[in-house]
């Protein structure tokens, strides 16, 4: 899922520009015009020409004044896991938009990992002149909590702050849920989207916040798509369930019958049946192995 989640979490700045800048001023960070904090910003090219073209933005947002002209520029960079080699193209990002815009640009760094956040935030040396890049940072430690309320209109600053810290703070879980909830009257496809990476990245967490609303919630639609999707997810798992069943039960018949022929598995073959979950791939070997006499014949080599 790595993949859709980078996506799906770099969507959210798409589709709510002025996030980047909520995320800046919990951070304190400091621009030369402070009310550039305050523009609606607008996502521009990612791509710069005095970068290579290997090097591409996650997402470049740019805050104008009345006249046009930028006056800040924000990289936003999605990072779900450590990557050495962005400590060397983060400063190239920041230089870059810095040369061509003519004016303040930072490197805004989301994660839902505290690991991830204390490796991205840590000072980066350019050289020996004493030269020092610093990201701003959003992680779990400093994203802000988005409780009932607040986040209501709303749904990527909550869903940020309950994927950052749901786990231990169950009310950011249901204040998502809530803000999610009216986002898919409106927007049913990114509304499910947003609830799939909620239920991708907090599993039993979401389950109670969703039986909670269903007990108490005085909203009806909101307990109808609370009821929706519980039962949707309960089905998947289920289903899920079942097939590993099946699998688990094809691999054990399989390991037997290779072993009643007197052959012994070296580990890559028990670790390639280990890894196979298609059912009919496995009854296939298994109709192999009762007439195997080496290992080769059970994959049909």
């Amino acid at each position: 899922m790595q993949s859709q989640e980078h996506a799906v979490l770099v969507d959210l700045f798409r589709a709510a520009p002025r996030l980047a800048l909520d995320l800046l001023r919990a951070l304190g960070a400091s621009v030369s015009n402070q009310a550039a904090l305050s523009a609606t910003p607008r996502v521009i090219e990612s791509t710069f020409p005095v970068i290579a073209p290997d090097y591409h933005v996650d997402l470049a947002l740019a805050c104008e004044d009345e006249h046009g002209d930028p006056e800040l520029v924000v990289l936003v960079e999605v990072q779900l896991d450590v990557d050495w080699g962005k400590l060397r193209s983060w400063p190239l990002y920041q230089a870059a938009a810095r040369a061509r815009f003519k004016c303040d640009a930072c490197v805004l760094v989301v994660t839902i990992e505290q690991r991830v956040a204390a490796w991205a935030a840590a000072p980066v040396r350019l050289g020996p002149g004493g030269s020092v890049f610093g990201a701003l940072v959003i992680g779990p430690s400093s994203v802000p909590r988005w409780l009932h309320g607040d986040a209501k209109e709303a749904p990527e600053l909550a869903l940020l702050s309950a994927l950052c810290c749901g786990e231990s703070e169950p009310d950011l879980v249901a204040t998502a849920v809530e803000s999610i909830a009216k986002l898919e009257e409106l927007d049913p496809k990114r509304g499910r989207a947003y609830f799939d990476l909620l239920r991708y990245h907090l599993g039993e967490a979401l389950d109670r916040a969703l039986e909670a609303i269903m007990a108490t919630s005085e909203h009806k639609y909101l307990s109808d798509f609370a009821r929706k999707y519980y039962g949707e997810g309960k089905a998947e798992g289920k289903a899920e369930g079942i097939a590993e069943g099946k699998a688990e039960g094809a691999r054990e018949a399989l390991l037997t019958a290779i072993t009643a022929r007197g052959l012994v598995p070296g580990d890559g073959h028990r670790a390639r049946i280990a890894s196979c979950a298609d059912v009919a791939t496995l009854n296939a070997w298994l109709v192999n192995a009762l007439g195997a006499k080496k290992m080769g014949d059970v994959f049909g080599a």
